[in-house]
């Protein structure tokens, strides 16, 4: 996009090609959007259903920790030892990073397939209107415009990093109510 932007500055028409690789380029986004959707959408809620499963077991299981090494009043090894409370921290962040890893991906192509619509649409400003180039460049945007991208872990939720902090807020308030009520 980038690329036709720079010919288009440069009062060069804007090339047939580019507007086919940008095609091609937003199918193939289009492909990964409905496997994500549509095929990795129930194991990605798994993986945000297990990752806050760990996440508040493991909370627990400190807070049980360190209320017992408080209440022996002394600085001995308990039977859980925080090396442990280390290992099943680590291999929870080992769990929960292809999750952000996926939710950041997803974020960053829905982000950069608005911006190509912006930028299509002011490329359209510039280009003649009766030209052959203008009416395939109409018809990649109104492509683009009606097919957007919205990420969705099989329809329950948009996948975005705001929901996955939400719902590790809402863990960490169960762990709270928990703790207080014993």
């Amino acid at each position: 996009m980038h690329k036709i932007l720079r010919e288009s500055d440069k009062k060069k028409l804007t090339s047939m090609s580019s507007l086919k690789r940008l095609k091609r380029l937003y199918l193939c986004a289009l492909d990964n959007y409905h496997l994500i959707n549509n095929h990795f959408g129930i194991k990605l809620l798994v993986c945000y259903g297990c990752s806050l499963t760990r996440l508040l077991c493991g909370l627990i299981i400190t807070a049980d920790h360190w209320k017992e090494k408080l209440e022996a009043n002394d600085n001995s090894e308990s039977s859980y030892s925080f090396k442990q409370v280390n290992k099943f921290f680590f291999f929870l962040m080992c769990t929960v990073a292809p999750v952000l890893i996926i939710t950041k991906a997803c974020k960053e192509l829905s982000e950069n397939v608005t911006t190509t619509l912006m930028k299509c649409y002011l490329l359209q400003i510039k280009i003649p209107y009766k030209s052959y180039e203008y009416k395939e460049l109409r018809i990649l945007w109104v492509f683009i415009f009606e097919n957007r991208l919205w990420f969705t872990a099989a329809g329950f939720f948009t996948i975005q990093p705001s929901v996955l902090l939400g719902i590790a807020g809402s863990t960490v308030t169960y762990f709270l109510v928990l703790l207080q009520f014993n």
